[in-house]
């Protein structure tokens, strides 16, 4: 049974942005709960293999250093936990920047989905997309950011990861069910190949 993912990471050098996201998401995830089985029922239909647990609210954590946030998402991986949104700051002096950050954790866990929270002031849009790609696991909101803005973005990219992750699942049962019959298959046709029979060419004298 898949449970649903609603863990989240805010990766930034000001405790008081932190302060601003949790006071923002504090009581928003209700009711995309709901909704996400109306969507998957929609796209799976009742044959859906693969029920999803779902709990309601966000376990959200905190990092203020790049270094740290790529330690969380490692440990997070390996406990069976991932993160499925992290809000990314772009300036953490004096680590690595929430850029390179982001290039080190899509490296390894390349599904979660990042927002990045700048000013545009370190970096223009053209630079980021030619280090990150230009890829929809990538959205960007700039400083100051507002509250509606922050909730349409969680409870889509929430969402989006969630459903992202049944089908890889659904995907790969549908694989290994064929790899299953497929092998099933040419076992059964092994054992009815016949196998030459050995003629006795010995000839008979007059």
């Amino acid at each position: 049974m898949l449970t649903y993912n609603s863990h989240i990471l805010i990766v930034d050098d000001n405790k008081s942005i932190h302060k601003d996201i949790l006071k923002v998401l504090s009581n928003t995830s209700s009711a995309m709960i709901e909704e996400l089985g109306d969507i998957e029922e929609s796209l799976f239909g009742d044959d859906n293999p693969l029920e999803v647990k779902k709990e309601e609210g966000y376990v959200i954590d905190h990092a203020y250093q790049g270094e740290e946030a790529f330690e969380l998402v490692c440990k997070a991986e390996k406990n069976n936990d991932p993160y499925a949104l992290i809000f990314m700051d772009v300036r953490m002096p004096p680590g690595m920047d929430g850029i390179e950050t982001i290039a080190r954790i899509w490296e390894r866990y390349p599904y979660v989905e990042m927002v990045i929270c700048t000013a545009f002031s370190d970096y223009t849009w053209d630079e980021i997309v030619d280090r990150l790609g230009d890829t929809d696991r990538l959205l960007f909101i700039k400083k100051p950011f507002d509250s509606i803005t922050v909730k349409q973005l969680t409870v889509s990219l929430i969402k989006k990861w969630n459903l992202s992750n049944t089908a890889r699942h659904y995907i790969k049962a549908l694989e290994e069910e064929v790899f299953g019959r497929t092998s099933q298959l040419r076992k059964l046709l092994g054992e009815m190949e016949v196998k030459p029979v050995s003629g006795n060419n010995s000839s008979h004298g007059t």
